[in-house]
């Protein structure tokens, strides 16, 4: 059983039919449709038969309605979820036809509201759990919090963006498990190059404490390290469609694999599937992911 405790939100997806023109009005289309790293991994893992409970906060509103009505019917466990006066979050994303990223738009206010307190209630629940997967929305105060009580408890935490990522510099000795990229990786680790390798930056988070992780670098590949040392990855063959989400997906396969009881290393490879998957999708998190279909990409 995983616990997923984070962002469950509305996601917007700009696609530009042309190169992208700073200061003007650019052609394109508009996708809608529901987002949150916790609520995409938390998605992923359902649809991979993973039991699995999502922590999240929405707003009093047709959007947290429609996020939580959405989370259950995909097989995820919504119980833990609490209600503000504040709007349900939202992320708004322009990219290019080729898939990249141009520009994201993060209205995320309400997660500063996932305090220890708020969330100590739920401890109970959460300790019935296996693994805890933990992101960076979540404000730095608690993501220390949730280390501290998982007490014996298996957790991973995402950096999710450069920005949100500074949250983890004091924390990484605490981290048993962290996902992040190449340029969140040079922000909590003091690189001073902006985007090294993977193996250069998986080096430098574990000389800065973390003790194991997955660094990722889109088409790059991943490095993963451990006790055992670092092992880069070269990531698979695809046709990108839409970037959105894949990190997400390296995520919840990676957790698929260490649920099944694989080691780091291998585990990563089910993520990159995974990964592989969701960027020809036009879904941040594929509906129709399954564990046939990560067995026939490997």
């Amino acid at each position: 059983m995983i616990a997923c405790i984070g962002g469950a939100h509305i996601d917007r997806r700009g696609m530009l039919r042309a190169p992208a023109v700073i200061g003007t009005s650019n052609p394109g289309e508009v996708h809608v449709d529901f987002g949150g790293v916790a609520r995409n991994v938390a998605h992923n893992l359902a649809r991979l038969g993973c039991p699995v409970t999502l922590v999240s906060r929405v707003g009093d509103d047709e959007n947290g309605r429609d996020v939580r009505r959405h989370s259950a019917g995909a097989g995820i466990e919504t119980s833990l979820f609490t209600v503000s006066d504040c709007a349900t979050a939202s992320y708004t994303a322009i990219l290019e036809g080729t898939g990249e990223l141009v520009i994201g738009l993060a209205d995320m206010d309400i997660y500063d509201e996932m305090t220890p307190e708020l969330l100590t209630p739920s401890l109970p629940r959460l300790r019935e759990q296996h693994l805890w997967f933990l992101e960076c929305n979540l404000p730095e105060a608690t993501i220390a919090w949730l280390l501290g009580a998982a007490e014996g408890i298996a957790v991973a935490v995402d950096a999710i963006s450069i920005a949100k990522s500074r949250k983890l510099s004091r924390l990484l000795p605490r981290i048993p498990l962290l996902f992040c990229n190449i340029a969140q990786a040079a922000e909590v680790a003091g690189i001073d190059e902006p985007f090294p390798g993977v193996a250069v930056a998986a080096r430098a988070l574990q000389m800065s404490g973390a003790r194991a992780g997955v660094v990722s670098a889109g088409a790059r590949g991943i490095a993963v390290w451990s006790a055992g040392g670092v092992a880069s990855l070269a990531a698979l063959k695809a046709a990108p469609r839409d970037v959105t989400g894949a990190g997400d997906a390296l995520v919840s396969g990676t957790l698929y694999g260490i649920a099944r009881g694989l080691p780091l290393a291998e585990a990563a490879r089910w993520g990159l599937a995974a990964a592989a998957i969701t960027v020809e999708s036009e879904f941040a998190a594929v509906p129709g992911l399954t564990r046939e279909l990560l067995e026939a990409r490997l």
